[in-house]
């Protein structure tokens, strides 16, 4: 069954935490329910629902609401107050029940809501395909570990990070969250003198920050780190990421220019060139002949004799990253 946290960040990432206990965030969700009026005048809701009401029936404190609540003897999950004013600021109510506070229209985030809990297997399905497609063409464009995790940092509003063999090849603060990505860098190196690189579990605080790991190979993991719990969208963010980086970090040099014998009339410089236009292209012909000047035909003659020779086709996702990085070089 989904938490408050697993509908939280699926709905709107976006959304604030405005008063209630984090532990509290993993209640679970039963349903959804609305409101459009202000205590004492709540409707009546089946217990363990997410409540969402429009931020602009309420002034700054929340503790009118906590007290129509219980007062009408009504135990919501949790309580998401929508429609809210980008600069809108609340006074957090007394008690442990989370109260979001979100930009988006009640509307949508209602059928949101309802929709991820009827279809969350789907949905997290469609987001990982979204993620990892989105993520290679990132490392597509530049093959360095911290693209995808820029964008993945920027999609689901958590800082990104990548440990291989004991050092941090990416480290990506979420929006407005450079502290924390200091203070994960803190975090992971006394984790690495202590003996150990990984933390016990997928969601463990630790310094007063959340942990998530996931494994990419021996000895390389990509970390989420923030100051709120996981929640499942993460997770399957992660391990969609941890595909590029695994072709990113596992891949083999290209051979040396000089390895291979050049066909006839075709030096081996020539056929780099042409190699490293398609792979920029993104495996399309048209685009790289016009960056180099000459006929598709040609493009496609110099690729067979390539591949022949090298093994290589840019075309291939995995010979484009390593391509473009060892162009890097």
């Amino acid at each position: 069954m989904s938490s408050v946290v697993d509908l939280w960040r699926a709905i709107d990432p976006e959304a604030r935490l405005a008063s209630g206990d984090l532990d509290a965030l993993r209640r679970p969700v039963r349903g959804v329910g609305r409101s459009r009026s202000a205590p004492p005048h709540l409707p009546s809701t089946a217990d363990g629902e997410l409540l969402v009401i429009d931020a602009t029936i309420f002034g700054r404190r929340l503790d009118g609401l906590a007290t129509g609540l219980r007062n009408a003897e009504l135990l919501p999950a949790a309580v998401l107050l929508g429609g809210a004013a980008p600069d809108s600021s609340f006074e957090a109510a007394s008690g442990d029940l989370p109260i979001l506070v979100s930009g988006r229209a009640v509307g949508p985030l209602v059928e949101a809501a309802r929709g991820y809990l009827e279809d969350e297997v789907g949905i997290l399905s469609r987001l990982a395909g979204q993620l990892r497609l989105a993520a290679a063409e990132a490392a597509l464009a530049d093959p360095r570990p911290a693209a995808p995790c820029g964008l993945l940092a920027t999609r689901i509003r958590r800082g990104v990070a990548v440990a291989a063999d004991g050092e941090l090849a990416a480290l990506t603060p979420r929006p407005a969250g450079r502290a924390l990505a200091a203070r994960f860098a803190a975090t992971y190196a006394r984790l690495l003198a202590g003996g150990s690189g990984s933390v016990a579990g997928p969601r463990q605080p630790r310094d007063g920050l959340w942990l998530l790991e996931h494994r990419i190979r021996s000895g390389a993991s990509v970390w989420l780190f923030d100051d709120m719990p996981f929640a499942r969208v993460d997770e399957v963010a992660a391990e969609a990421l941890g595909i590029t980086l695994r072709a990113l970090l596992r891949r083999a040099p290209l051979p040396p220019p000089t390895q291979a014998a050049p066909g006839p009339n075709q030096p081996t410089d020539v056929w780099s060139a042409t190699l490293l236009a398609v792979a920029r292209s993104n495996g399309r012909i048209a685009p790289a002949a016009r960056a180099l000047g000459v006929h598709r035909n040609t493009v496609l003659y110099r690729l067979r004799a390539a591949s022949a020779a090298l093994g290589i086709d840019p075309r291939r996702p995995e010979d484009a990253l390593r391509i473009l990085r060892e162009s890097e070089r």
